[in-house]
Parts: C-alpha cells; sequence; structure tokens
C-alpha cells in the first residue's frame, strides 16, 4: 500500500499496519529534507517498508554472494534506481536504517551528477553516520565516544589523517540494522559546522584531510580541558597510575597480613581452667 508520497520520495509498506508505516514515512520525509538542504536537488527514491510476516524472494542476492544463504533480508538498496528495501521487524532499529539508506542514495546522485560512478568511501558512511545521529538525538553521545577513542587511539596527538576517499560507494548495499550504528558522524558535524555544506557536495581530500584533524585536535582539547600544551597531564597520568598501584600493593600487603593471623581451628590450644566450670 501506498503510504504517503511527495516530490522527493514515495513510501510503500507491507503487512505493516498503517499507523507504524505512517511513522516511519514521516522520518523518510524528515531526512529527506534535510538531505536536500544540504545536498540540493535529489532523485525522487521509493522506500518500501515490510513486515515481520512478509518474505521477500532474495535469490539474488543470495547469487551475487550479498546476502547468506538462509538468511533474511533486511535493508537492501539499489543507488542507480533509487530504490530501498527496508525490513521493520526491530522497530528501533528502523528510524536509523532509513536515515542511512536516504543518505546513501542521495549521496549516490551527487557523485552521478558529477559525472562519478559513486561517492566517495569510507566518507559517504560517515555522512549517512551523521543524518542518523542528527535524527535520533546522539550527536553529544557521539561525541563523547570519539573524545575518549581518539585520545586512546593516539594519545600523543601525531597521527596523520586518514583517507576519507580512498574508494567508492557500490551501488548495491545490503546490511543488518543491527550492526549499523558508528559514532564517526561527529567529524561530519565539525566538518559542515566549519566550512559549511559545501564541503558535502564536492568532496576534496585535502580539505577532508584537514577537517579531520581539526576535529581530532578539538576533541583532544576538551578531553584535556587545556592540560596538553603545558604537558601536566602527564604528571596526572602518573600519579593516577602510582595511585592505583598503591592501593593495589595495600590490599595484597593487608590480605598477607591477614593469612599470616589465621590460625587452623586445629592448632588452638585450651586454656587450663576455661572449661573445667
Amino acid at each position: 500500500m501506498l503510504v504517503s508520497e511527495d516530490e522527493r520520495v514515495s513510501v510503500f509498506a507491507a503487512a505493516l499496519d498503517r499507523g507504524i508505516a505512517t511513522r516511519f514515512a514521516d522520518d523518510a520525509h524528515e531526512v529527506v529534507a534535510l538531505l536536500a538542504a544540504d545536498l540540493g536537488e535529489l532523485p525522487d527514491t521509493t522506500l518500501c517498508l515490510f513486515g515481520p510476516s512478509t518474505t521477500l524472494d532474495a535469490s539474488e542476492l543470495h547469487d551475487a554472494g550479498l546476502l547468506p544463504p538462509g538468511q533474511r533480508l533486511h535493508a537492501a538498496l539499489f543507488a542507480d534506481e533509487a530504490l530501498f528495501f527496508l525490513d521493520t521487524q526491530q522497530a528501533r532499529l528502523v528510524a536509523d536504517a532509513i536515515a542511512l539508506g536516504l543518505a546513501h542514495i542521495a549521496l549516490w546522485h551527487v557523485a552521478a551528477a558529477a559525472g562519478e560512478a559513486g561517492y566517495p568511501e569510507p566518507l559517504a558512511g560517515a555522512i549517512a553516520q551523521w543524518y542518523a545521529a542528527r535524527r535520533n538525538g546522539k550527536l553529544a553521545t557521539h561525541r563523547a565516544t570519539m573524545r575518549v577513542a581518539t585520545f586512546y587511539g593516539d594519545p600523543g596527538g601525531n597521527a596523520p589523517s586518514s583517507s576519507w576517499l580512498a574508494s567508492a560507494q557500490e551501488p548495491i548495499a545490503v546490511w543488518n540494522p543491527e550492526y549499523q550504528e558508528s559514532p564517526i558522524g561527529s567529524l561530519v558535524e565539525d566538518a559542515v559546522a566549519a566550512r559549511g555544506a559545501s564541503i558535502l557536495q564536492n568532496p576534496d581530500p585535502v580539505e577532508w584531510a584537514a577537517a579531520e584533524l581539526a576535529w581530532r585536535a578539538a576533541l583532544r582539547d576538551e578531553l584535556l580541558q587545556g592540560a596538553d600544551d603545558s604537558r601536566d597531564w602527564v604528571g596526572g597520568v602518573f600519579i593516577a597510575a602510582g595511585a592505583v598501584l598503591a592501593a593495589v600493593g595495600l590490599a595484597l600487603w593487608g590480605r598477607r597480613q591477614s593469612r599470616r593471623r589465621q590460625v587452623p581451628v586445629g592448632d588452638i590450644a585450651q586454656v587450663d581452667g576455661f572449661f573445667d566450670r
């Protein structure tokens, strides 16, 4: 059944309550509005939602090696045709999957308009994660996650930037929404805030390398709260490590002393006269 449509996306549903389908359709329209504001003209996309009782013939995907034999189809998009199929069995994951799928389709067509066969990867995936995080309110949580992850991955703050334009999107994508979330959209949030949405429309490797380095520097400064400049954080780390080692040492010493004071019950001598009464 047709649930809703506008000039950018048409939403259909099978074996799904209309009220639930309408809620998911609203998510799709909101994501498309965000994409259009950032990327400009978008293709007319078709989103097909199906309920738990629906079984699709995924034999062609199996034959192509895109879906393991016997596995249920969860999410599949055909970017060139702007066609997206999504299982709604895991309802809590549907909104994010919609954002990811529609973003991938939109980016594919941005690349096509520039004469390219697919938007650069892994940048496309990071941008898609950013749209999902904007919709589910996890931008702050993802930033906190990346703040710690980038520090432990590069404690000295000297690592070179990644290659965000290393490859290109595939025209067909199949995935399980159970494993779709990533906090990397935090990078895109900073890049767009600093350089504008044009950085998405015309991706440049030099510009994205600079954006990543600036983002990592900002995360590091937030985590260390400026202590990195004076190197005070090094002393703090040693103090914290020393405190932990001292606590462990005291615990082991106390345990050893406690064992030395313990005497087997059979070795306790009877006090003369105490039990004579």
